[in-house]
């Protein structure tokens, strides 16, 4: 099995969302990934990164585009990308949403033929969230993919009874958060969605207003760190600078 790290586009945010020690005024870039798993048994995409509209017109995004400030040049947009590996969109038979947050769902319209496998609950609250939490949440995003083959479970998967690849139930950032633990030939990785979004947090524990349920979060942060020293895996924070600089990205693969 291989990976492709891949690239969503890029948000700017206050830091101080994520840490709250963190000066109010200081704001920090980041990533937004998208990973492409080579399996023997089928292509799998986890999260589909930012809606290719919004860099050019940040208002598809409502209120919070002018805020976010999504940077996501045509050259690099999700499909240029996985063609650029030498794959056609219909190559992707699994896409694997972590939550259902605008730069996690711009591109799941373009798998109208692949399996959605989620977590419980993340549908429905994306749908009807919390009044203070709809702006996160883009309807048009979401709509296209009503009749897609959507798979909700409510707990871990194996999803090839291997090992290689297992969706844990990681929530509290939304109902239906999930992570995905994949091993490699040569190594251990924890991709945790918005599970955890600084390598701070790691250490410090600390949630995020924007959390639906911080209890739950700070027991998620747990649950990978605790993989993490069991298995020896390394967890890699998708919105994390720092972690996105330290893997190769596509079109190089990671084994």
């Amino acid at each position: 099995m291989k990976m492709h790290i891949l690239s969503g586009g890029r948000v700017r945010i206050r830091k101080s969302i994520f840490l709250p020690e963190a000066d109010r005024s200081e704001m920090i870039e980041l990533p937004v990934s998208c990973v492409l798993l080579r399996h023997a048994q089928a292509n799998v995409l986890f999260d589909t990164g930012c809606h290719p509209k919004v860099s050019d017109d940040p208002m598809y995004w409502g209120p919070i585009g002018a805020a976010l400030q999504c940077k996501y040049p045509k050259e690099m947009l999700l499909d240029r990308q996985i063609q650029g590996l030498g794959y056609k969109m219909d190559d992707v038979k699994y896409v694997v949403i972590s939550h259902l947050h605008l730069d996690h769902t711009g591109y799941m319209h373009a798998f109208p033929n692949a399996k959605f496998l989620i977590m419980a609950n993340e549908l429905r609250y994306a749908y009807w969230p919390d009044p203070d939490r709809r702006g996160v949440f883009i309807f048009d995003d979401i709509v296209p993919t009503r009749n897609f083959n959507w798979i909700e479970l409510d707990s871990d998967l194996d999803m090839f009874d291997d090992g290689s690849l297992n969706m844990l139930k990681t929530p509290g950032h939304t109902p239906g958060e999930c992570s995905l633990y994949v091993r490699l030939p040569n190594r251990k990785i924890l991709l945790v969605g918005d599970t955890i979004h600084l390598r701070a947090q790691i250490d410090t524990g600390a949630t995020m207003p924007l959390d639906t349920d911080p209890t739950q979060a700070a027991l998620s942060i747990q649950r990978v760190k605790a993989l993490r020293d069991l298995h020896e895996a390394t967890i890699w924070i998708s919105h994390d600078p720092e972690d996105w600089a330290e893997l190769p990205h596509a079109p190089t693969s990671i084994e």
